[in-house]
């Protein structure tokens, strides 16, 4: 947890506020998955949290599930709450999607624990800013990460 404690600080600056009004995405200038790959990789460095670039172009991004959630409970915890915060800053100008995958408990083994935790992850990013149509969730109960994966929007 002490590697993750400086990537449990909030921003900066605040999260632009929502307009009411839905605008096109549109790419940020020079803003590349593979340039954000770099971004994160050096923000995050010292820590467990992966970020990698997939052969099909996609940014795939994993924190250890302790780091994600307590144990049987579907809250978002500061470590990932960081990650999760930089993602979406990072897509809202853009047309990219996320996937979402999360973990069950290794006791617990159940998909409704994982589908919980992913939905719990799906809010955050919603609460973002990250429209809902643009992320699709999943639980994985056989995993021990949370895995978000990032492709250019289509």
């Amino acid at each position: 947890m002490a590697l993750l404690a400086a990537c449990g600080t909030p921003p900066a600056s605040p999260p632009a506020p929502i307009s009411s009004a839905p605008t096109a995405p549109r790419s940020a200038p020079g803003t590349t998955l593979a340039g954000e790959q770099v971004r994160l990789a050096e923000l995050f460095r010292g820590t467990p949290v992966d970020f990698t670039l997939q052969q099909n172009g996609s940014l795939r991004a994993t924190v250890p599930r302790r780091f994600g959630f307590d144990a049987g409970a579907i809250k978002v915890k500061p470590p990932l709450a960081a990650v999760l915060d930089r993602l979406a800053k990072a897509q809202l100008q853009t047309g990219a999607r996320m996937r979402v995958s999360a973990p069950s408990d290794p006791e617990v083994r159940g998909l409704a624990l994982a589908r919980d935790r992913a939905l719990s992850v799906r809010d955050y990013l919603a609460g973002q800013g990250v429209a809902t149509t643009r992320l699709q969730v999943s639980g994985a109960a056989q995993t021990e990460q949370v895995e978000i994966v990032v492709s250019e929007g289509r």
